[in-house]
């Protein structure tokens, strides 16, 4: 019960859960302490959760993480609530993000050094100002109110509440004290797990399935009791863009994809503005997070432009069997995916896509196929626009126009057959370079090949021999580096002598 650390005295205890339960308004209710801040309730476009847990991971940025196969729980997260693109953390290395976070600045800490002490004002001093309650679980912690600056996977640098005078120690709980029953939750928790299971120095997928283990029951539970989680890192691997995940999941958030940029002060500013708090440092400039919440009015309900899409290079075949096309490139501030649509023949859609450009495969030569394509933002309204104008391409293709059979004569009475095939395109152009393939049978009995002149025609001539001259000759195939062969479209296939 560290938690309700310098609230109540223990008599009072039962007492105090009712009051507080009690005391903190429902979503989007008016936050205690609004009015003392000269905010009026009905400008108020942040909720009031019950509870919020914020879990914080450690140094990998968002493309290791985002859309990685071994963050599974992960991306469920982000695909359940909101998920914002563009957060950054706010320096390297690891202890001044996390002291920004929960105090609105890095006291000046450059390095990862222990131990150091502060008095500034910070999120838990803060709510408990308010009336509210606060609490730190750190895995591997060895005991509440421990000041150690290591124990087996517990580092102190992944703590900053410890380092405050004003946060009482009590508030410095191990994991091991994260109650069961959420509902004993403090207002807001921080939890931050051991070394091996923050990413730290374990896998991305260790951290993802203790995620899944040890929070994923608040998550649950938190879907029906108006409360919040938090998922962020303290910083990426140690690039100058420092662009980390940032997801909030809860029954208060727009599910979707966020552009705006964030950094840590936005999310602290965020917390306090929910309860009405005070400003610790440079939360105080940062903006709140008001685009993501249920009826917020920021609410993104615009579609992309151009709307409707237009093509920046309409369908064409790329081969006999394969149609490439490209769609205007459209903006949105959430950001933008593309769906291409198949309107007539036996062509593909390609689902939502991230790329303007989709090339469909598998096609049939010589089929005529129509295509549209439409965009959609990546906000929770997954606004979209207006299909484009249809577009039609026809896949090429070559097939046989004619067969004309005659003989040569060999000498002795002896003569071989001979079949003059004669290509053309669905144009009705020659096909030079085709290999065509055909049957004799009858008089001669074999498969012969040859390739077609410039003006599309292939002479195949039998090596047999025979004094009679009664054959019938078939196209077997033909093949073409860039044609495909369309034998329904052939005016003629076999021929008889």
């Amino acid at each position: 019960m560290g938690f309700f650390a310098g609230l109540i005295p223990r008599s009072a205890l039962l007492f105090a859960i009712v009051a507080v339960l009690v005391f903190i308004p429902t979503s989007r209710g008016p936050r205690p302490g609004a009015a003392a801040q000269g905010l009026a309730p009905d400008a108020v476009t942040i909720p009031t959760p019950d509870h919020v847990v914020i879990v914080i991971m450690e140094n990998h940025s968002y493309s290791q993480i985002i859309g990685s196969a071994s963050a599974p729980y992960i991306n469920s997260l982000a695909q359940q609530g909101a998920l914002f693109t563009d957060s950054h953390a706010v320096t390297h290395p690891s202890e001044p993000n996390y002291l920004a976070f929960f105090s609105g600045s890095t006291q000046g800490l450059t390095d990862d050094s222990c131990p150091h002490t502060y008095s500034s004002a910070n999120l838990a001093s803060e709510l408990i100002a308010a009336g509210l309650t606060f609490g730190g679980y750190s895995e591997d912690l060895p005991s509440v109110g421990s000041t150690v600056c290591t124990s087996g996977a517990y580092a102190r640098k992944h703590n900053p509440w410890v380092n405050f005078t004003n946060v009482p120690s009590n508030a410095n709980m191990p994991f091991t004290s994260f109650p069961s029953d959420p509902s004993l939750l403090p207002t807001v928790a921080i939890v931050v797990p051991n070394q091996n299971n923050d990413m730290h120095d374990g896998t991305i997928q260790q951290a993802d399935t203790w995620l899944k283990q040890h929070i994923d029951p608040y998550l649950q539970w938190a879907w029906t009791h108006n409360s919040l989680l938090i998922v962020t890192w303290d910083e990426d691997d140690f690039t100058s863009v420092n662009r980390i995940p940032t997801i909030f999941v809860g029954p208060m958030v727009q599910p979707g994809q966020y552009g705006e940029t964030i950094n840590h002060y936005n999310v602290l500013r965020t917390l306090e503005d929910m309860y009405g708090l005070g400003h610790a440092g440079a939360s105080a400039t940062a903006a709140p997070i008001t685009d993501i919440w249920v009826g917020s009015p920021g609410e993104d309900t615009t579609p992309p432009v151009p709307n409707p899409m237009t093509w920046a290079s309409r369908p064409a075949a790329t081969g006999s069997t394969t149609v490439a096309m490209t769609a205007t490139t459209a903006s949105d501030p959430s950001g933008v995916e593309y769906f291409f649509g198949c309107v007539a023949g036996t062509c593909h859609p390609s689902g939502w896509q991230a790329s303007p450009t989709y090339t469909d495969t598998g096609l049939k030569a010589g089929a005529t196929y129509t295509y549209q394509v439409k965009a959609r933002d990546l906000s929770a309204g997954a606004n979209e626009t207006a299909w484009s104008t249809q577009a039609s391409v026809t896949t090429p293709s070559m097939h046989v126009q004619g067969i004309s059979l005659s003989t040569v004569n060999r000498g002795g009475g002896l003569k071989s057959g001979s079949a003059k095939v004669t290509i053309q395109d669905q144009r009705g152009k020659a096909v030079p370079g085709a290999i065509v393939t055909g049957q004799f049978t009858g008089s001669f009995n074999e498969v012969v090949s040859a390739t077609t002149n410039s003006s599309g025609v292939a002479l195949l001539v039998t090596v047999g021999q025979a004094p009679t001259s009664t054959f019938t000759f078939c196209v077997v195939d033909v093949t073409h580096p860039t044609l495909g062969y369309n034998a329904a479209a052939n005016r003629k296939t076999c021929a008889k002598r």
